[in-house]
């Protein structure tokens, strides 16, 4: 197990790390960034293949910003029954100098039948046991997910490891549905992936997860902006009757808004704007068909009457829920003048 384990060390795992998705078991292995989902993930999968071959794994969690000296020395020092350990060595980021130093003389006898797993999650501390690790260790990438594009490869990659697949319309509803963490969103995926037959539609979805503060506030703005002001008030009631505070809903009337300006004089691809206004490229490209329909002054006077409902429903008003709708009804009188 340990040769076995030793040759899987050695292969390069390439510059942006291993998939968590894919990875195998190695003697030295590095989490490197900050998404704790990717780095659960990894680790309960290197723990699960462990324990196949050995039910009587040893797993110790090693805090190393508060470890004694020679913790890890100790833990990975020969057992009298020879069970095979697992040692996650966290916080590498946070590490004192006599652990790194440990952590290096560690490297230069790995022990057998042990799986030393570092976690770091940015920063330059511990850079030189960082360097070695690149060079001798399985590297698993832990980057964050910054934006929705890269939510939505998340998403896919999810799907794709399950053998399944997902409607482009649906993985975009998903994203705005249940896109403020990867927990929530592999969650999500989960559970779709496990109660949906074949391809996943965005009808789906919106069964699952159509509730969600993120997408109801984006439906009533999408209403709103479109013009089907009705749909937009109905939608709006239906949102505060279960919870969704008029905050959000100004929230996703304000982002919505900002597109719409920007977008009514954009000549050129909407993909320039992504970046400057917040939001991926897809989105702006959806936004430009409802943009057609508005002029300048009338997006003006849409994103006025939004800053105005924000500042009464942040208080300024003491009927907070009619100022939004008196917005919405601004918003989509403005649709097509």
């Amino acid at each position: 197990m340990a040769a076995a384990q030793r040759g899987s060390s050695r292969r390069s795992s390439g510059s942006a790390g291993v998939d968590f998705r894919t990875v195998e078991p190695a003697p030295l292995m590095l989490l490197k960034g900050p998404e704790d989902y990717a780095a659960t993930r990894a680790t309960d999968r290197v723990k699960e293949q462990l324990r196949v071959q050995h039910p009587d794994l040893e797993y110790t969690r090693l805090d190393v910003s508060s470890a004694a000296s020679g913790a890890l020395a100790t833990l990975a020092s020969p057992s009298l029954f020879g069970e095979a350990r697992l040692i996650l060595a966290e916080d590498l980021a946070q590490t004192s100098d006599a652990f790194l130093q440990e952590a290096l003389s560690y490297l230069d006898e790995v022990a057998d039948d042990v799986t030393l797993v570092f976690r770091h999650t940015g920063g330059n501390r511990g850079k030189k046991l960082l360097d070695v690790l690149a060079k001798r260790a399985v590297v698993v990438d832990c980057s964050a997910a910054k934006t929705d594009a890269d939510k939505l490869d998340f998403l896919r990659r999810e799907f794709r490891a399950a053998g399944r697949e997902i409607q482009p319309d649906a993985a975009r509803a998903l994203v705005a549905a249940a896109g403020s963490s990867l927990s929530d969103l592999g969650g999500a995926c989960r559970q779709l992936i496990r109660d949906i037959d074949g391809e996943v539609t965005e009808e789906h979805v919106d069964r699952y997860h159509g509730g969600r503060v993120e997408a109801t506030a984006f439906k009533v703005a999408d209403a709103a902006f479109e013009g089907r002001g009705a749909d937009a008030v109905r939608l709006y009631r239906h949102a505060i009757s279960t919870g969704v505070s008029p905050i959000a809903v100004t929230a996703a009337l304000a982002r919505k808004g900002r597109q719409i300006a920007a977008l009514v004089d954009h000549r050129g691809s909407p993909d320039a704007l992504a970046s400057t206004l917040g939001a991926a490229p897809w989105q702006l490209r959806q936004a430009q068909d409802t943009a057609r329909r508005w002029q300048s002054a009338r997006a003006g006077a849409a994103v006025e009457a939004i800053a105005r409902a924000d500042a009464e429903a942040k208080g300024a008003s003491r009927t907070p829920e009619y100022a939004v709708e008196h917005a919405l009804a601004v918003v989509a009188a403005g649709v097509g003048r």
